[in-house]
């Protein structure tokens, strides 16, 4: 399992901050190469144990991604688990508070299986451009 962290300052209070990455819809506007993100629990996204189905598309390959949520802590953390097809990971994100704004600790932990453990030696290189697209992304969209 290779853990990534990137960290990114945005001038939003971290209540607005939050309040952008607590809404399912967000995700899909930031999330790299994601085409569909919906709730598929009843109840509020950000409760844990709430699920989405996602899709992804690489180099025109369509690839479902489920997620559920695994901690929620108002204003301060948002986390997930998921798999897509036998790579399963872990990614969230911590709020702090600064003078300038929020900062945003993305992190990530991929766990490849099967056929995939074969790129487990570029698990930390494929982690790193995915959290820099998702921070870039997330900076543009909040």
């Amino acid at each position: 399992m290779s853990r990534i962290e990137s960290t990114l300052l945005v001038q939003k209070s971290i209540l607005e901050t939050f309040t952008f990455l607590n809404k399912p819809e967000s995700h899909r506007r930031f999330i790299p190469r994601c085409k569909e993100f919906k709730q598929t629990s009843a109840g509020a996204f950000g409760q844990v144990g709430a699920t989405v189905k996602g899709l992804l598309i690489y180099f025109g390959i369509r690839i479902p991604v489920d997620y559920e949520i695994i901690e929620h802590q108002l204003n301060q953390r948002l986390a997930m688990i998921g798999t897509m097809g036998p790579v399963r990971f872990k990614d969230g994100y911590i709020l702090t508070s600064s003078a300038e704004g929020t900062l945003i600790t993305f992190w990530l932990e991929l766990t490849m299986t099967g056929f995939t453990k074969i790129f487990q030696p570029f698990a930390g290189l494929i982690g790193k451009v995915h959290a820099w697209e998702t921070l870039r992304n997330l900076k543009r969209e909040i």
